[in-house]
Protein backbone atom coordinates (compact mmCIF):
# COMPACT_ATOMS: atom_id res chain seq x y z
CA UNK A 1 0.00 0.00 0.00
CA UNK A 2 1.22 3.52 -1.24
CA UNK A 3 2.07 5.60 2.28
CA UNK A 4 0.48 8.81 -0.09
CA UNK A 5 -1.58 9.26 -3.01
CA UNK A 6 0.58 11.35 -5.78
CA UNK A 7 0.29 12.27 -9.67
CA UNK A 8 3.63 10.55 -10.46
CA UNK A 9 4.91 6.62 -11.08
CA UNK A 10 5.70 3.56 -8.29
CA UNK A 11 8.86 3.71 -9.08
CA UNK A 12 8.92 7.49 -7.69
CA UNK A 13 6.68 6.62 -4.65
CA UNK A 14 8.86 3.43 -3.87
CA UNK A 15 11.77 6.25 -3.49
CA UNK A 16 10.05 7.84 -0.09
CA UNK A 17 8.94 4.19 1.38
CA UNK A 18 11.31 3.18 4.30
CA UNK A 19 13.35 0.64 3.67
CA UNK A 20 15.63 0.36 6.78
CA UNK A 21 14.67 1.00 9.98
CA UNK A 22 14.18 5.02 10.66
CA UNK A 23 14.55 8.17 12.80
CA UNK A 24 13.85 12.01 13.45
CA UNK A 25 12.92 15.36 15.89
CA UNK A 26 13.87 17.93 18.24
CA UNK A 27 13.31 21.39 17.45
CA UNK A 28 15.25 21.10 14.23
CA UNK A 29 13.76 18.10 13.29
CA UNK A 30 9.96 19.90 13.38
CA UNK A 31 11.48 23.03 11.55
CA UNK A 32 12.71 20.61 8.71
CA UNK A 33 9.55 18.61 8.61
CA UNK A 34 7.28 22.30 8.28
CA UNK A 35 10.27 23.92 5.93
CA UNK A 36 10.21 20.76 3.49
CA UNK A 37 6.24 20.13 3.68
CA UNK A 38 5.62 23.74 3.26
CA UNK A 39 7.01 23.63 -0.22
CA UNK A 40 5.13 20.93 -1.57
CA UNK A 41 1.78 22.15 -0.08
CA UNK A 42 -0.86 23.46 -2.98
CA UNK A 43 -1.98 26.67 -3.36
CA UNK A 44 -5.14 27.49 -1.77
CA UNK A 45 -3.78 24.81 1.32
CA UNK A 46 -0.42 27.25 1.07
CA UNK A 47 -2.74 30.26 1.17
CA UNK A 48 -4.88 29.22 3.99
CA UNK A 49 -1.67 27.85 6.24
CA UNK A 50 -0.20 31.46 5.38
CA UNK A 51 -3.72 33.46 6.48
CA UNK A 52 -3.59 31.29 9.69
CA UNK A 53 0.20 32.06 10.40
CA UNK A 54 -0.77 35.65 10.00
CA UNK A 55 -3.22 35.49 13.09
CA UNK A 56 -0.41 34.04 15.15
CA UNK A 57 1.53 36.86 17.80
CA UNK A 58 4.40 34.66 18.47
CA UNK A 59 5.36 32.99 14.94
CA UNK A 60 5.84 34.48 11.38
CA UNK A 61 6.53 31.54 9.42
CA UNK A 62 5.15 27.88 9.32
CA UNK A 63 8.10 26.19 9.69
CA UNK A 64 8.72 28.06 13.35
CA UNK A 65 5.38 27.19 14.77
CA UNK A 66 6.22 23.58 14.94
CA UNK A 67 7.91 22.98 17.71
CA UNK A 68 5.37 24.98 19.94
CA UNK A 69 3.69 21.92 20.91
CA UNK A 70 6.91 21.08 23.38
CA UNK A 71 6.69 24.81 24.50
CA UNK A 72 3.25 24.39 25.97
CA UNK A 73 2.97 20.68 26.83
CA UNK A 74 4.33 21.74 30.42
CA UNK A 75 2.18 24.78 30.94
CA UNK A 76 -0.79 26.65 29.14
CA UNK A 77 -2.04 22.88 27.39
CA UNK A 78 -1.28 20.00 29.82
CA UNK A 79 -3.69 18.00 28.63
CA UNK A 80 -1.63 17.62 25.59
CA UNK A 81 1.18 16.13 27.30
CA UNK A 82 0.24 12.38 26.50
CA UNK A 83 -0.29 12.98 23.10
CA UNK A 84 3.13 13.12 21.98
CA UNK A 85 4.15 9.51 21.99
CA UNK A 86 2.39 6.23 22.76
CA UNK A 87 3.47 2.90 24.01
CA UNK A 88 3.20 -0.96 23.34
CA UNK A 89 3.55 -3.62 25.49
CA UNK A 90 7.15 -5.74 25.36
CA UNK A 91 5.00 -8.44 23.83
CA UNK A 92 2.71 -6.33 21.57
CA UNK A 93 4.18 -5.97 18.31
CA UNK A 94 0.82 -4.54 17.00
CA UNK A 95 -0.31 -1.20 17.09
CA UNK A 96 -3.92 -0.42 17.25
CA UNK A 97 -6.48 2.41 18.57
CA UNK A 98 -7.29 0.12 21.86
CA UNK A 99 -3.47 0.82 22.83
CA UNK A 100 -4.35 4.80 23.24
CA UNK A 101 -4.08 5.73 27.22
CA UNK A 102 -7.75 7.21 28.30
CA UNK A 103 -6.78 10.47 27.90
CA UNK A 104 -5.65 10.36 24.11
CA UNK A 105 -2.03 9.59 22.81
CA UNK A 106 -0.34 10.71 19.46
CA UNK A 107 -2.51 8.53 16.80
CA UNK A 108 -6.16 10.23 18.83
CA UNK A 109 -3.84 13.29 18.69
CA UNK A 110 -3.83 13.26 14.86
CA UNK A 111 -7.48 12.68 14.19
CA UNK A 112 -8.49 15.39 16.84
CA UNK A 113 -6.65 17.84 15.42
CA UNK A 114 -7.66 16.88 11.93
CA UNK A 115 -10.68 17.51 12.47
CA UNK A 116 -10.92 20.34 14.48
CA UNK A 117 -8.39 22.45 11.74
CA UNK A 118 -11.20 21.55 9.06
CA UNK A 119 -14.54 22.26 11.69
CA UNK A 120 -16.25 25.53 9.88
CA UNK A 121 -17.20 26.40 13.50
CA UNK A 122 -13.97 26.41 15.06
CA UNK A 123 -12.61 30.14 15.35
CA UNK A 124 -10.02 31.01 13.40
CA UNK A 125 -7.75 31.13 16.23
CA UNK A 126 -8.97 27.56 17.34
CA UNK A 127 -8.14 26.30 14.22
CA UNK A 128 -4.59 27.73 13.89
CA UNK A 129 -3.87 26.23 17.02
CA UNK A 130 -5.17 22.75 15.46
CA UNK A 131 -2.75 23.11 12.92
CA UNK A 132 0.42 24.02 14.97
CA UNK A 133 -0.19 20.61 17.01
CA UNK A 134 -1.18 18.48 13.95
CA UNK A 135 2.33 19.20 12.23
CA UNK A 136 3.84 18.65 15.63
CA UNK A 137 2.08 14.97 15.67
CA UNK A 138 2.86 14.49 12.26
CA UNK A 139 6.51 14.94 13.22
CA UNK A 140 6.33 13.35 16.33
CA UNK A 141 5.04 10.31 15.04
CA UNK A 142 7.53 9.37 12.29
CA UNK A 143 10.18 9.53 15.35
CA UNK A 144 10.09 6.32 16.28
CA UNK A 145 10.53 6.54 19.92
CA UNK A 146 7.31 8.41 20.27
CA UNK A 147 6.17 5.10 19.49
CA UNK A 148 7.89 3.13 22.47
CA UNK A 149 7.33 -0.03 24.34
CA UNK A 150 6.37 1.34 27.77
CA UNK A 151 8.53 1.43 30.88
CA UNK A 152 11.17 4.09 29.45
CA UNK A 153 9.36 6.94 28.81
CA UNK A 154 10.23 6.52 24.95
CA UNK A 155 14.02 5.47 25.74
CA UNK A 156 14.54 8.86 28.20
CA UNK A 157 15.38 6.34 31.13
CA UNK A 158 18.08 4.52 28.75
CA UNK A 159 21.83 6.54 29.57
CA UNK A 160 23.60 6.45 26.40
CA UNK A 161 27.58 8.02 25.70
CA UNK A 162 27.18 9.12 22.70
CA UNK A 163 30.00 8.70 20.16
CA UNK A 164 32.31 7.98 23.04
CA UNK A 165 32.19 11.64 23.96
CA UNK A 166 29.07 13.26 25.57
CA UNK A 167 26.21 11.83 28.33
CA UNK A 168 22.42 12.04 27.20
CA UNK A 169 19.79 9.64 26.50
CA UNK A 170 18.28 7.26 23.68
CA UNK A 171 15.52 9.31 23.22
CA UNK A 172 17.46 12.70 22.81
CA UNK A 173 20.16 10.45 20.63
CA UNK A 174 17.03 9.73 17.96
CA UNK A 175 15.09 13.65 18.69
CA UNK A 176 18.54 15.89 18.27
CA UNK A 177 21.87 13.99 18.51
CA UNK A 178 21.77 12.68 15.21
CA UNK A 179 20.63 15.89 13.58
CA UNK A 180 23.00 18.20 15.21
CA UNK A 181 25.89 15.90 14.48
CA UNK A 182 24.94 15.97 11.06
CA UNK A 183 24.24 20.07 10.42
CA UNK A 184 27.83 20.64 12.33
CA UNK A 185 30.29 18.38 10.59
CA UNK A 186 28.50 18.99 7.04
CA UNK A 187 28.08 22.94 7.72
CA UNK A 188 31.19 23.80 10.42
CA UNK A 189 31.59 27.12 9.20
CA UNK A 190 27.69 28.54 9.16
CA UNK A 191 26.12 29.77 12.50
CA UNK A 192 24.34 26.87 14.27
CA UNK A 193 21.30 28.28 14.10
CA UNK A 194 21.01 28.76 10.02
CA UNK A 195 22.52 25.15 9.75
CA UNK A 196 18.95 23.93 9.72
CA UNK A 197 18.16 25.98 6.46
CA UNK A 198 21.23 24.35 4.53
CA UNK A 199 19.83 20.75 5.82
CA UNK A 200 16.19 21.13 4.68
CA UNK A 201 17.15 22.23 1.09
CA UNK A 202 19.77 19.21 0.80
CA UNK A 203 16.96 16.71 1.48
CA UNK A 204 14.24 18.76 -0.20
CA UNK A 205 16.10 18.41 -3.19
CA UNK A 206 15.93 14.21 -2.78
CA UNK A 207 12.49 14.42 -3.01
CA UNK A 208 11.20 13.31 -6.60
CA UNK A 209 7.82 15.55 -6.19
CA UNK A 210 8.33 19.05 -7.69
CA UNK A 211 5.57 19.86 -9.50
CA UNK A 212 3.35 17.00 -8.55
CA UNK A 213 -0.08 17.09 -6.45
CA UNK A 214 0.30 15.20 -3.15
CA UNK A 215 -2.58 13.96 -0.92
CA UNK A 216 -2.24 12.10 1.93
CA UNK A 217 -4.77 9.90 4.06
CA UNK A 218 -4.95 10.35 7.70
CA UNK A 219 -3.42 6.87 8.95
CA UNK A 220 -2.02 7.28 12.55
CA UNK A 221 -2.21 3.78 12.92
CA UNK A 222 -0.28 2.78 10.19
CA UNK A 223 2.54 5.57 10.66
CA UNK A 224 2.81 4.47 14.24
CA UNK A 225 2.80 0.74 13.09
CA UNK A 226 5.93 1.49 11.08
CA UNK A 227 7.46 3.60 13.86
CA UNK A 228 7.16 0.46 16.26
CA UNK A 229 8.85 -1.87 13.88
CA UNK A 230 11.77 0.32 13.73
CA UNK A 231 12.17 0.44 17.82
CA UNK A 232 12.08 -3.26 17.80
CA UNK A 233 14.11 -4.02 15.11
CA UNK A 234 18.11 -5.48 16.22
CA UNK A 235 20.03 -2.30 14.80
CA UNK A 236 17.91 0.31 17.15
CA UNK A 237 19.64 -1.13 19.95
CA UNK A 238 16.33 -0.29 22.24
CA UNK A 239 13.92 -3.53 22.52
CA UNK A 240 16.68 -4.85 24.49
CA UNK A 241 18.31 -1.77 26.20
CA UNK A 242 17.63 -0.72 29.99
CA UNK A 243 17.83 1.86 32.26
CA UNK A 244 20.68 -0.19 34.35
CA UNK A 245 22.90 -0.14 31.59
CA UNK A 246 24.77 2.62 29.70
CA UNK A 247 24.92 1.62 25.97
CA UNK A 248 28.16 3.58 23.51
CA UNK A 249 26.55 3.74 20.26
CA UNK A 250 29.75 4.57 17.52
CA UNK A 251 30.09 6.07 14.45
CA UNK A 252 28.04 3.06 12.43
CA UNK A 253 25.41 3.46 15.03
CA UNK A 254 25.43 7.38 13.90
CA UNK A 255 25.86 6.36 10.11
CA UNK A 256 22.67 3.65 10.23
CA UNK A 257 20.63 6.09 12.49
CA UNK A 258 21.48 9.44 9.89
CA UNK A 259 20.60 6.88 7.04
CA UNK A 260 17.22 6.22 8.40
CA UNK A 261 16.44 10.03 9.80
CA UNK A 262 16.80 11.31 6.61
CA UNK A 263 14.01 9.09 5.33
CA UNK A 264 11.88 9.74 8.19
CA UNK A 265 11.93 13.51 7.77
CA UNK A 266 11.44 13.08 4.22
CA UNK A 267 8.23 11.17 4.82
CA UNK A 268 6.91 13.11 7.50
CA UNK A 269 6.91 16.33 5.72
CA UNK A 270 5.33 14.50 2.52
CA UNK A 271 2.81 13.05 4.44
CA UNK A 272 2.03 16.48 6.26
CA UNK A 273 2.29 18.42 3.11
CA UNK A 274 -0.38 16.10 1.41
CA UNK A 275 -2.55 15.68 4.61
CA UNK A 276 -3.00 19.65 4.36
CA UNK A 277 -3.43 19.47 0.77
CA UNK A 278 -6.40 17.59 1.18
CA UNK A 279 -7.63 19.23 4.29
CA UNK A 280 -7.08 22.15 3.11
CA UNK A 281 -6.97 22.29 -0.72
CA UNK A 282 -9.84 21.09 -1.63
CA UNK A 283 -12.17 21.76 2.06
CA UNK A 284 -15.23 19.45 0.72
CA UNK A 285 -13.22 16.40 -0.70
CA UNK A 286 -10.48 16.57 2.10
CA UNK A 287 -12.93 16.09 4.76
CA UNK A 288 -15.01 13.66 2.88
CA UNK A 289 -11.54 11.37 2.17
CA UNK A 290 -11.07 12.37 5.75
CA UNK A 291 -14.18 10.87 7.33
CA UNK A 292 -13.77 7.83 5.09
CA UNK A 293 -10.73 7.00 6.32
CA UNK A 294 -12.02 7.25 10.22
CA UNK A 295 -15.53 5.61 9.86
Amino acid sequence: MSFFRVLLSAGVVATLAPTAPAMAYGRDGHRLVCDMAYRFLKPQARAEVDRLIALDPQFDHFRDVCSWADQVRSSTHLRTAPFHYTGQERDDPIVDAEDCAFNGCITSAIELHARELVDEDNSDEERLEALKFLAHWIGDIHQPLHVSINGDRGGNDIPVIWRGERHTNLHRVWDSEIILDYMGETWPWAPASERVNYFADELAAEIPLTGSEIYTTVDPIAWAQESHNIVRSRDFAYYWANAENTIEPGDAYYERGLRISRQQLKLASVRLAGVLNGLLDSPAEGVGGFETALD
